[in-house]
């Protein structure tokens, strides 16, 4: 049985208007008449404005369409329903209560009002108000973010009818650091590889997927770490000739950064506090070297904490590259690093392309 109203929450405002818009085309796909299609830009600076979105939401709905047949309002992108400046005004306060009962008595068959809305506070009056009667999806990420992106990832592969292996929603999920804007953006990508030909496996996820929060040196300190001097090098090439006037110091700062992530895991791998493998290293074993270690480290959230790091991307993508390092060189990696910093000093900037060049060389040939 279909609903009068539909009420779309979500922690992300992408969240909220991507399902809204399905579920708009949904409704509105039999109705002939554009002019019985509404679509009402509810965001707001100040609470005049809230109060006027919910006007010509109201507006919208009861007006009857010229040619007859069933009216489509959708109400986007409300942002009032929270703790916003408008949000605490009690004018807004009393308009929403009046707007409730309003869309409490409509009628499906001649009117269906659609509203997305983000940030939402879920103790509003609203909120709860409309969760009595209208038909509501609220994707919240409450204390379990990649959970709730995994539910996201799966709910939208189903209602797309794209089928997915197992375990590949939560991989999506983990690589983007429960992103939920990036997550469906890489599933529609993904459908598009997989064309429907077979499911999405976590195999897919894991090749064609990116990392969330890499920065624009993946492909230097990837191919570093690799040990693929002709790759490094050629990124290198490329990225002083787009960046005339680039500084080499945010490369090494990327570089060292990592390197120090990998010491740390290679430590663990000597002292078998997790496998010593170029293969990925299970959630476990790192949670439980995690318990043992976090203790001795000044800032447990600092980006050179190998804890601190999303631990999907520590198990398989780092871990994997410890495995295949020796902590020695590692250790002569960092030296490299430090003398690399000194030559930047000492010879000025117009020598940053040939630094790094050279640091390559000594790293990658010896």
């Amino acid at each position: 049985m279909q609903k009068a109203v539909y009420f779309i929450t979500a922690d992300d405002d992408f969240v909220a208007a991507n399902r809204a818009k399905e579920i708009f085309e949904e409704l509105s796909k039999d109705v002939v008449d554009e002019f019985s299609k509404e679509i009402i830009e509810a965001s707001s600076q100040k609470s005049e404005d809230a109060i006027s979105a919910c006007a010509a939401a109201r507006i919208a709905a009861e007006t009857i369409s010229l040619f007859g047949g069933k009216k489509v309002v959708w109400m986007r992108g409300v942002d009032f329903i929270c703790d916003s400046r408008a949000g605490k005004s009690e004018d807004v306060k009393e308009t929403l209560a009046n707007f409730a009962e309003f869309l409490r008595g409509l009628n499906p068959d001649y009117v269906q009002v659609l509203i997305s809305a983000s940030p939402i506070d879920r103790r509003k009056a609203f909120f709860k108000s409309l969760n009595e009667f209208a038909e509501c999806e609220d994707f919240s990420s409450g204390k379990d973010p990649v959970g709730a992106c995994a539910k996201l990832v799966a709910e939208t592969a189903r209602r797309k009818k794209v089928a997915l292996g197992n375990g590949t929603a939560e991989t999506i999920a983990s690589i983007v650091a429960a992103n939920p804007r990036m997550a469906l953006q890489e599933l529609e990508k993904l459908s598009v590889y997989v064309n429907g030909e077979r499911p999405i496996e976590v195999n897919d996820a894991i090749d064609m997927v990116p990392i969330f929060g890499e920065g624009e040196f993946f492909d230097i300190t990837n191919a570093f770490f690799a040990g693929n001097l002709n790759a490094g090098l050629g990124a290198l090439r490329r990225y002083f000739f787009a960046n005339k006037n680039a500084s080499a110091r945010p490369i090494l700062t990327a570089l060292q950064k990592q390197n120090s992530l990998l010491i740390q895991l290679r430590a663990m791998m000597e002292t078998g506090d997790i496998p010593k493998s170029a293969s990925p290293v299970s959630q476990d074993a790192m949670a439980a070297a995690s318990r043992r270690y976090s203790e001795y480290f000044e800032s447990s959230k600092s980006s050179y904490n190998v804890f601190s790091q999303n631990q999907w991307y520590a198990c398989n993508k780092l871990a994997p590259i410890a495995g295949k390092i020796s902590l020695k060189k590692l250790t002569d990696f960092q030296l490299e690093f430090a003398r690399a910093f000194l030559r930047l000093i000492e010879q000025g900037s117009n020598s940053d392309e040939s630094v790094m060049r050279d640091l390559f060389a000594r790293c990658l040939t010896a």
